[in-house]
């Protein structure tokens, strides 16, 4: 067994594809299955079923493949170790974020770091904070950045930033600058744009409808979208009102394309937490960036946490 088995393995299981998988891998697809093939020989067992349309794994395979990401996961941390023995401020640098951090926060950060350390790279996928979490859980990634901090026993959570969160609505007249909200006169009376489950920004305004004694099957809502951007965009052509992240509004406020909402009730502020593998020895790249992110000063409308 070696480890480009393990990885085509791995891909294949992931991407539910041999051709996926081998474009990835950057090796040819008749490669990826020899791999799959000798590494099911050694262990005496089928790992995926090829008999149907869909790929999927055998129970061997399923019960395999955590194991997998493991020795994968070790790999690298064995290679990080000697890394770290030479202080080699070189390589890159995985990062899953949702949303407002992915949009809002982290592209200054990044490109301070990397002015720092110019050798040190990034590759930074979107999802939302349910799947930055689980990412994390399963080694897709060294570090996370999260809207809410949720119960993955795997990981550690790092207060990151506070950020504030604003009503938004269309500036067509029909909604008053100087007027004063309750939550239930916008809630229940008024079109609402929510965001999907698993949103940390839904998470937190839910929680924060309910503690004000808002019955969440009473709301409005017309819609449910994945993006900060579709939902602003959503609102300023008139389909709704909608709670979302200040940092991301503030220059169409500025432009007035959308009119922020005052509230009888103090508007909600939500947390940003860092999300780390709590089994796993993280490299001096992931020690060195956490050290500037954390610490970083100048991140606008945020306070960064200690």
């Amino acid at each position: 067994m070696d480890f480009r088995q393990i990885e085509a393995f791995i891909k294949v299981v992931e991407l539910a594809s041999f051709s996926k998988a081998a474009e990835e891998l950057h090796i040819s697809q008749p490669s990826v299955s020899t791999y799959i093939t000798s590494l099911e020989k050694e262990l005496d067992t089928i790992l995926i079923n090829r008999s149907t349309k869909v790929l999927s794994t055998t129970l061997a395979g399923e019960r395999f493949l955590e194991k997998a990401k493991e020795m994968i996961s070790l790999k690298r941390e064995s290679v990080e170790t000697l890394k770290n023995l030479s202080e080699d401020v070189s390589g890159d640098i995985r990062i899953l974020a949702s949303s407002v951090p992915a949009l809002y926060i982290l592209p200054q950060i990044l490109a301070e770091f990397h002015s720092l350390y110019p050798n040190i790279s990034f590759t930074m996928s979107q999802a939302d904070t349910s799947e930055v979490v689980q990412g994390i859980a399963a080694h897709k990634a060294d570090i996370g950045f999260a809207g809410s901090m949720l119960g993955e026993k795997k990981c550690d959570f790092r207060e990151f930033a506070i950020e504030k969160l604003v009503f938004i609505a269309p500036n067509n007249g029909r909604y008053l600058k100087n007027k004063t909200y309750a939550l239930e006169e916008l809630l229940y009376s008024n079109n609402f744009i929510s965001r999907e489950f698993g949103s940390g920004t839904r998470i937190q305004y839910e929680k924060y409808f309910t503690e004000n004694g808002i019955i969440l099957d009473k709301i409005k809502t017309c819609a449910n979208m994945d993006s900060t951007y579709s939902i602003i965009n959503a609102v300023i052509n008139g389909l709704g009102i909608s709670i979302v992240s200040e940092l991301a509004v503030r220059q169409i406020i500025k432009q007035k394309s959308l009119l922020p909402l005052k509230l009888k009730t103090k508007t909600p502020e939500r947390k940003i937490y860092a999300v780390l593998n709590r089994n796993i020895v993280h490299s001096h790249l992931v020690k060195l960036f956490m050290e500037h992110a954390i610490g970083h000063q100048e991140i606008p409308m945020l306070a960064p946490l200690r």
